[in-house]
């Protein structure tokens, strides 16, 4: 058997269906491949599936910056900051009135 990458099984009953279709020849390689690893057809395409969006919801969640864009960010986040009047005025106002969601 081939070492797989997992992902953890949404837990529950699996109520929802897709179908699709493809070439045959696709058919049969999944099916092969899926055979090497001891897998049923369904459970070797939801779990490719399941890893692509997994490797898709983490590159969204990554900010990538050339080197001097990033340099330049943290140039800028490293200024003191400056108070706004209007901004004061406002935080001031509404104090007591938000609470952390920690």
């Amino acid at each position: 058997m081939f070492a797989l990458e997992q992902t953890t099984p949404t837990p529950g009953k699996m109520e929802a269906r897709k179908e699709l279709r493809m070439h045959r020849a696709d058919e049969e390689r999944i099916k092969a491949a899926a055979a090497a690893t001891g897998l049923q057809e369904a459970d070797f395409i939801r779990q490719a599936a399941l890893l692509r969006a997994q490797e898709v919801e983490q590159r969204m969640a990554l900010s990538i910056l050339p080197v001097e864009a990033f340099e330049a960010f943290r140039a800028a986040v490293d200024v003191p900051g400056k108070a706004v009047p209007g901004l004061v005025k406002a935080a001031a106002a509404s104090k007591g009135l938000l609470k952390d969601a920690g």
